[in-house]
């Protein structure tokens, strides 16, 4: 295991009762930043010294320009990019809405309030239409739970799709289909969309031919890697760590191409938990942990997790080609660098802090050696933004923005770092 730079993490808490998680710097509160590259960091508490929004950062620079830049609601917390850059959708806890940011202009540009609660959210490429799974939505006639449609140009809701007890949705690439899955649930919903207008104005639809259909087979799946043309679906089930009751946890893989009967064309099981995953060509990673897994005796934490490498070259025969140990815990946030570092964030992992060991919820693999780095800031990781084009990656962790080096697998020096008055819980790339 590498290096890492010995960081100490004040509890949330701290930071909301003295309001002091921020550096002594004074940014402009006012006004269009005019930076061409920007991350937007969401933080969601209000005191008498700081506001909850949006802060943007200069992500060429490192450097807090606005805080907050944009006001999204008064608990903003889950955000999602367009790929075209033009709108942020931005979830506010306080008022369960969804907030559409105006990137370039830096300003609100519309609000739709759901029926309730979400954790995730998805937007299409050309930012015309947005998603979110509301387990808690009510629908007439059946239990509670739908996907809220999201019309971003008149910023409405459209009629919801009924899926009970939705919690994670995964949106393809093209935006023409979309998988939802359910708490509790061996399937998963199969929901396909239509572009009624055209290339420059569309007009998502749900496709009147194919109806939302359900994918059985699967040992409780809870997230999905679609391939970068949308043909493919890599379905993952995280089995015992979610409450499966046979076999173990694995990766389902299914063509979206004259498939009708939406049959498995390959899939594979594996003695590591399988909650969230990455794909870059044809590898895939894919996080999780195993109920009581127990740690090397290089560590103080009881459990651990697993990262597990998986080539799927062979749609009908995936291979697991690597296994690493990471931290345990919920895995649900991940993202890979250019150069080949795979981020892996947490939630409810084993701290440690001891005299002798600081680790918190975060994990780094380094695909060309497997080796991985074990964060020691504490707590939920709840953010991770690769910066283009630079080596480092922005992370949220326990409230704190803190930037990593790719090359280092490290924390950049103190005095670089980034530290935001209140508690961040996202953070994305807007340009």
């Amino acid at each position: 295991m590498r290096r890492t730079f010995f960081a100490s993490v004040l509890p949330v808490m701290a930071c909301v009762f003295f309001a002091g998680c921020g550096r002594a710097t004074s940014p402009s509160t006012t006004g269009s930043s005019g930076v061409k590259f920007r991350a937007f960091v969401s933080q969601d508490v209000s005191s008498s010294s700081v506001s909850a929004g949006l802060d943007i950062v200069d992500a060429t620079l490192d450097k807090l320009l606005r805080a907050p830049g944009v006001s999204a609601g008064g608990a903003p917390g889950l955000m999602a990019v367009s790929n075209n850059k033009l709108l942020t959708l931005v979830f506010d806890a306080s008022s369960n809405s969804i907030n559409a940011v105006n990137n370039k202009q830096e300003t609100s540009a519309g609000n739709v309030v759901l029926p309730s609660w979400t954790e995730s959210i998805a937007i299409t490429t050309d930012a015309t239409a947005g998603y979110a799974a509301v387990p808690n939505a009510p629908v007439t006639g059946q239990g509670t739970g739908a996907v809220e449609r999201l019309n971003l140009t008149n910023f409405s809701l459209e009629p919801p799709i009924p899926v009970p007890a939705v919690r994670y949705i995964v949106l393809s690439p093209d935006n023409t289909r979309l998988l939802a899955f359910s708490d509790n649930s061996d399937t998963a919903t199969l929901i396909t969309f239509t572009n009624a207008g055209t290339s420059t104005s569309p007009n998502w639809q749900l496709s009147t031919t194919s109806p939302p259909a359900t994918v059985t087979g699967l040992n409780r799946p809870v997230w999905a890697v679609f391939s970068a043309d949308s043909n493919t679906a890599y379905i993952l089930n995280c089995g015992p760590e979610c409450g499966g009751t046979f076999g173990s946890a694995g990766v389902t893989v299914l063509s979206l191409t004259n498939n009708p009967s939406l049959t498995a064309s390959g899939s594979v099981v594996f003695s590591g938990g399988a909650a969230d995953g990455v794909l870059l060509g044809t590898t895939l990673y894919v996080a999780g942990t195993v109920p009581g897994a127990p740690c090397p005796a290089t560590t103080a934490a009881p459990f651990c997790g697993t990262l597990t490498v998986i080539n799927v070259s062979n749609p009908s025969a995936p291979e697991v080609m690597n296994t690493a140990t990471i931290t345990d815990g919920y895995h649900n946030r991940m993202a890979i660098t250019a150069d080949n570092q795979v981020f892996v964030g947490a939630r409810n992992c084993s701290n440690v802090n001891t005299s002798t060991e600081q680790r918190g919820c975060l994990s780094i693999y380094n695909a060309a050696t497997n080796s991985v780095v074990i964060g020691t800031d504490l707590g939920d990781v709840t953010g991770i933004q690769p910066v283009t084009g630079r080596p480092e990656v922005y992370v949220v962790e326990n409230g704190e923005l803190r930037i990593w080096d790719t090359i280092k697998d490290a924390l950049i020096l103190p005095q670089n770092q980034i530290d935001l008055v209140g508690h961040a819980v996202d953070v994305k790339i807007v340009d």
